[in-house]
C-alpha cells in the first residue's frame, strides 16, 4: 500500500492509496463480501461523505471507543457494515445532543442491529439504551430532586458526577443540571422541599464543577485571556462555573473574578490586563456600574458576552464595549474559544 502527502488548510495529511479520491467513489469505496449472503461494504471515506463526518473524527472515535469497522477484505483493508453505519450514525447523533463521546460509545455499542435501527428511528435514541448504560435527562433531575429532598449527600454526589461524566459539563448544565436546580427551586416555593435541601444541591453542584475544573489542571491563557465574573451570588451564578469548568476541559485557564463582582475589580483587572473577552452573568438587572468599569477601563474595546435572565435580549454597546448576548452556554463555550484563539499576539 502506497503513502501520500497533501498539503491542505490544515496542513500536511497522509492518505493510504486505498482512500484517494476516485471519479467513481462508489466503486472505490464498496466492497462485497464473499459469505454466504453478499453485503457492501464501505472504506472510511465513503462513510465519512455518507454520514457527514470528517475522516478524522472516524479513525478517532474507532481508536479510543471501538466504534469503526468490523470487517476486512481479501486485502486486509478494513471495512464498514450497514450496521457499523448505523452504530456510527447514533454516535454523532448522541454526541450532538450534548452527550460526551464515551458515553455516546457506551450506548452505540450497547446495541445490537435491531436496536440501533429502533434508536435512529426514535425521537429518543437513549430511550432505547439499557439503563445501565447511561441515564435519561429526566432519570437524572429526578434523582437529584430525591437527593437532594432525602439529604442523600453520597447519592447526590453520585449521580451530579455522573451526569458531568455522561454528558460533559456544558451537556450536562444545559440538559440535566440546570432542569433539576429549577425544580428544586419550584419545590421550595411550593414548600414541598425544604430550603435545605437546596442548600445541599447548591454545595454539592459547586464542588462536583470546581473538581472538574481542578482535574483538568488547564494551562493555557493566552497573550489576550478570557475574563469570566458574574454580579450575582454563588448560589445564583453556577453557570458561571460550569462555563469555567468546559473551558478548562479544552486546556484554557480563565481569569476570573468570581461572584457579586464590583466595579472595583473589574476597573482593577482591565487596567492591567486586555481581554480577548468578557462574558458577565447577571440573573437580575446588573449594576450599570460594572459595565460602565468595563467600558471605560477596556482599552481596546473587548466583545462582552452577557449571560442570564438579567440582560436584555438585544444586543447593544456602552462606550467602547460591545455588549452581545449569549443565552445558549454551549454556543458560549465555543464563542469564548473562537474569541480567544482570533486574538493576535502582542509584542
Amino acid at each position: 500500500m502506497t503513502r501520500y502527502s497533501f498539503e491542505g488548510e490544515s496542513g500536511a495529511t497522509a492518505l493510504d492509496s486505498d482512500e484517494l479520491p476516485t471519479t467513481k467513489p462508489l466503486e472505490a469505496a464498496l466492497e462485497t463480501s464473499m459469505g454466504d449472503e453478499s453485503e457492501l461494504l464501505w472504506g472510511v471515506g465513503a462513510v465519512a461523505e455518507r454520514v457527514g463526518i470528517a475522516t478524522p473524527t472516524l479513525r478517532t472515535w474507532e481508536r479510543r471507543y471501538g466504534i469503526g469497522p468490523s470487517q476486512r477484505t481479501g486485502g486486509g483493508h478494513r471495512r464498514y457494515t450497514e450496521t457499523d453505519i448505523r452504530r456510527v450514525q447514533l454516535m454523532n447523533r448522541i454526541v450532538s445532543s450534548g452527550v460526551s463521546a464515551q458515553s455516546a460509545a457506551r450506548v452505540a455499542l450497547s446495541l445490537d442491529a435491531g436496536g440501533l435501527v429502533a434508536a435512529l428511528a426514535s425521537d429518543d435514541p437513549l430511550y432505547h439504551a439499557p439503563g445501565h448504560v447511561i441515564a435519561t435527562p429526566d432519570e437524572s433531575v429526578t434523582r437529584i430532586v430525591g437527593g437532594a429532598a432525602a439529604l442523600d449527600v453520597v447519592g447526590l454526589t453520585t449521580v451530579l458526577a455522573d451526569a458531568v461524566r455522561d454528558w460533559g459539563v456544558l451537556g450536562a448544565w444545559v440538559n440535566v443540571l440546570a432542569p433539576a436546580l429549577r425544580e428544586v427551586s419550584d419545590g421550595v416555593e411550593a414548600g414541598i422541599i425544604g430550603v435545605e435541601s437546596q442548600r445541599i444541591a447548591l454545595e454539592r453542584l459547586e464542588v462536583e464543577l470546581r473538581s472538574v475544573a481542578r482535574t483538568y489542571a488547564p494551562r493555557y491563557v493566552g497573550a489576550r485571556p478570557l475574563v469570566l465574573a458574574s454580579v450575582d451570588a454563588e448560589a445564583e451564578s453556577l453557570a458561571l462555573l460550569a462555563l469555567e469548568a468546559a473551558l478548562a476541559g479544552k486546556g484554557i485557564a480563565v481569569l476570573s473574578l468570581g461572584f457579586e463582582v464590583t466595579a472595583d475589580a473589574v476597573a482593577g483587572l482591565l487596567r492591567r490586563v486586555t481581554p480577548a473577552a468578557v462574558y458577565l452573568w447577571a440573573s437580575h438587572a446588573p449594576d450599570s456600574g460594572v459595565v460602565d468599569a468595563i467600558a471605560t477601563s477596556a482599552g481596546e474595546g473587548p466583545v462582552v458576552l452577557v449571560g442570564g435572565s438579567g440582560w436584555s435580549e438585544s444586543a447593544g454597546s456602552v462606550g467602547a464595549a460591545r455588549l452581545e448576548p449569549a443565552p445558549d452556554l454551549l454556543a458560549t463555550a465555543d464563542r469564548l474559544v473562537g474569541l480567544l484563539q482570533g486574538t493576535p499576539a502582542t509584542r
